[in-house]
């Protein structure tokens, strides 16, 4: 077979066998793009999407796991420790990018998120407010990927 391939190639013109290699690339550029890259760039982007509903879904089952863990009197459990640490680690757990965790004073901090799902951001905002702390200040811009970035003021209460 290829013995044969090469007798045919091999009787080709030049101009032939430059035609030839030409088509050659050619097809090895689509089988490349259309076979590999592709394929490869759909499946990352859709991996992408799968994990950020995944996080969305654990903000949500977070959310509603702090309500249940509620006591039955009401009195919402009281976070310990400083405030800028209770505060970077439980964004870090539910999954939301944290740009700076800023401490004003010891029940006051300032906090600038990257990037977050809305549902992820707004239910862990109200599970730390279920713990003690309220959101003083929040400003919020939509992102171009269905995120959003946030810069807010917590205190403890």
């Amino acid at each position: 077979m290829m013995d044969n391939a090469r007798r045919w190639f091999a009787g080709l013109s030049q101009r032939e066998k430059i035609l030839v290699g030409i088509a050659g690339l050619l097809l090895a550029g689509l089988v490349g793009y259309y076979g590999i890259a592709r394929p490869m760039a759909g499946a990352m982007t859709a991996a992408e999407q799968r994990y950020l509903d995944a996080v969305e879904r654990q903000a949500r089952i977070e959310t509603k796991v702090a309500a249940l863990r509620l006591p039955a009197d009401g009195k919402a459990v009281r976070f310990s420790g400083p405030i800028d640490a209770f505060v970077g680690q439980s964004a870090g757990e539910t999954g939301i990018a944290v740009a700076s965790v800023t401490p004003q004073s010891d029940s006051r901090v300032d906090m600038v998120v990257e990037s977050a799902r809305p549902t992820a951001l707004f239910g862990w905002l109200a599970r730390i407010e279920s713990e003690g702390i309220a959101v003083e200040s929040l400003n919020i811009n939509p992102m171009d990927n269905g995120t959003i970035s946030a810069t807010m003021t917590l205190r403890a209460q």
